[in-house]
């Protein structure tokens, strides 16, 4: 079952911290949320040492994937899903979002698509990002906000429930006899008090 990108999310693909939720040919357990500096990395093309740029403070989230399948290789996370929201006229919506209240915080720290200079962006704990998950293999991926401290004050601050959507490629569905890979945008419940902070 999908859920488009501003729709109600169901309880069947909701799922609070340290709980396990399957959809499609991925598990996905929620580890924990905490507020930490990104180190963000930057891969100029031709090769080289990537650049390293610690960020302010950010919300992370991390997520343990579990690929069930006995055949099927993929990626479940993108940086497409989790790209810099800007709010540009006629932008489109990253599927990943943080929600406090009323307020809807999209995507994360890091433009997509990237430009002509870089061969890859993305922040430290993604490092392992470009590597496929194989079948029955699993791994740890993180989504962050912006390293915004408006951000990191309501999420500390709020007494109301808090979700994160967030967008994960869950494997393949037959469509007219052929397989087609689609992605499926969970819920992710926690509220202030699940929030840890990080050490440095």
């Amino acid at each position: 079952m999908r859920s488009p990108p501003d729709g109600p999310i169901p309880a069947e693909l909701r799922v609070g911290l340290g709980k396990k939720l399957e959809v499609g040919q991925v598990e996905v357990e929620p580890v924990r949320v905490e507020v930490r500096r990104l180190e963000i990395k930057t891969a100029p093309k031709g090769g080289g040492r990537p650049v390293e740029n610690r960020t302010g403070e950010a919300v992370v989230l991390t997520l343990k994937i579990r690929n069930t399948s006995d055949d099927l290789t993929l990626y479940p996370m993108d940086p497409a899903f989790t790209r810099l929201f800007t709010g540009t006229t006629g932008e489109a919506k990253p599927g990943t979002a943080l929600e406090v209240g009323k307020q809807v915080y999209r995507g994360g720290a890091i433009a997509w698509p990237w430009s002509d200079r870089i061969a890859r962006e993305y922040e430290a704990a993604q490092e392992a990002d470009a590597t496929p998950l194989k079948p029955r293999e699993s791994r740890e991926y993180v989504v962050f906000t912006a390293p915004d401290p408006k951000i990191v004050r309501e999420v500390r601050a709020t007494a109301e429930p808090l979700l994160w959507r967030v967008q994960v490629r869950r494997g393949l569905i037959p469509v007219k006899g052929k397989d087609v890979p689609v992605t499926a945008i969970i819920g992710v419940e926690f509220r202030s008090a699940e929030v840890q902070t990080a050490e440095g």
